[in-house]
C-alpha cells in the first residue's frame, strides 16, 4: 500500500509551518490562508486549521533501511527524541518487524516516527537529510472500542487490504497493510506507544493505492468509512 495524500487538522498551523520547513527542512507550501501542505517524499501531508479540540495524530515516515543511527543524530540537533525505557535507548528495535524507529513530537503534539525497515531494498550511500524522508508509511486510525472489529473488517474488505504479516492482530492493536504502507488501528483511549496520550479520533482524509487501485478514505468522528 502506498499512502499518497493525507488531510488532517491542527490548531497550531503557523508553528507547524515553521517546524516542518525550518527544523525538518521539508518543502512546505501555503495552500490557503488556513492550510499548509508538507511534501514528505512521495506523500503530501496537508494540515487545515481547526477551531478547537487540539487534534493530534500518529504518523511514521519510512527512511532508508541503513539510516536509523544517522537519522537519530540528525534529529538530535532539531528535536527532543522520546527515550524508550524498554530498549534503554532512543532507538526502538522491532525485531519481529525487522525495523528500527525513533520517535518525537511536532509542535501540535502529533506523534512522529522515523522508521528504517531492513526488508525494503532502499539503502542509501548519501548522508542523511530530509531528502531521505521517503513517504508516510504509517497512519494511526482510531475507532470506538465497541466498533473496532467492525470498522477493521470494513477496511479489510472494502479496500482490498490484509493484516500486516509481521504483526498478529490483537483487541488493542491491529496493523493493516505492508512495509510500505500501514494503518495502525487502535481503540479510543488506548495510549499511543511511548506516550501517555490516549488515542482520539479526529477528522482525516486519506488517498492511497492498493495493488494499482486508488482509494479515498474519510474519517470523521464516529462516522462511517467511505471510498471513491
Amino acid at each position: 500500500m502506498h499512502i499518497k495524500k493525507i488531510i488532517v487538522q491542527t490548531t497550531a498551523l503557523k508553528a507547524l509551518a515553521e517546524f516542518y520547513k525550518g527544523d525538518m527542512q521539508l518543502p512546505v507550501e501555503l495552500t490557503g490562508d488556513k492550510e499548509i501542505t508538507i511534501r514528505i517524499g512521495s506523500t503530501d501531508l496537508l494540515f487545515k486549521e481547526a477551531n478547537a479540540a487540539d487534534p493530534f495524530y500518529h504518523f511514521a515516515f519510512n527512511i532508508p533501511a541503513n539510516k536509523i543511527q544517522e537519522a537519530k543524530d540528525w534529529l538530535h540537533k532539531r528535536v527532543e527524541l522520546i527515550w524508550i525505557e524498554q530498549y534503554q535507548s532512543e532507538i526502538a528495535d522491532f525485531t519481529g518487524w525487522h525495523a528500527k524507529s525513533v520517535y518525537f513530537y511536532d509542535p501540535a503534539g502529533n506523534i512522529l516516527e522515523l522508521i528504517a525497515r531492513s526488508d525494503l531494498d532502499n539503502s542509501s550511500d548519501e548522508p542523511f537529510s530530509s531528502k531521505q524522508f521517503l513517504y508516510v508509511s504509517e497512519v494511526g486510525l482510531v475507532f470506538k472500542e465497541d466498533e473496532l472489529d467492525k470498522k477493521t473488517e470494513l477496511l479489510l474488505k472494502k479496500y482490498n487490504l490484509s493484516y500486516f504479516d509481521k504483526q498478529q492482530p490483537s483487541p488493542q492493536f491491529k496493523a493493516i497493510g505492508d512495509d510500505e504502507g500501514l494503518f495502525i488501528v487502535v481503540p479510543e483511549n488506548r495510549n499511543w506507544y511511548l506516550t501517555t496520550k490516549p488515542a482520539r479520533q479526529f477528522p482525516m482524509q486519506l488517498w492511497f493505492r492498493v495493488k494499482e487501485k486508488e482509494y479515498e478514505l474519510s474519517l470523521v468522528p464516529f462516522a462511517s468509512l467511505r471510498s471513491q
